[in-house]
């Protein structure tokens, strides 16, 4: 069983948190986060388009932990620079390899 409680601009009444196979980004697993009328209006979680998707819909993602013990987001593959299309505005990323820090630079 799994229980959501959606907290904010949407009144109780009228709050939707839905599983869905299939939606406007493409085929695969995903919970819809919204209201009724506008099922995805705030966030899609998701395994869909052959790829794991946390759509935040223009709004601020936070990650946060009450616990004592840190949050880690462990990073395993990033795409190579030269794959970027031409004219893209790239800013630097540099990880530290004795401590998975990320760090970016201007």
């Amino acid at each position: 069983m799994v229980c959501f409680t959606l907290v904010g601009a949407a009144s109780p009444a009228n709050a939707y948190a839905g599983f869905s196979e299939s939606g406007a980004t493409g085929t695969g697993p995903r919970v819809d986060f919204g209201v009724h009328g506008d099922t995805a209006r705030y966030m899609i979680v998701g395994a869909y388009d052959n790829i794991n998707n946390i759509d935040t819909k223009n709004r601020p993602l936070k990650i946060h932990s009450t616990s004592n013990n840190p949050i880690t987001i462990h990073i395993t593959e990033l795409p190579d620079a030269s794959t970027a299309p031409a004219g893209a505005d790239l800013e630097t990323l540099v990880i530290d390899k004795k401590t998975g820090k990320l760090y970016i630079g201007y």
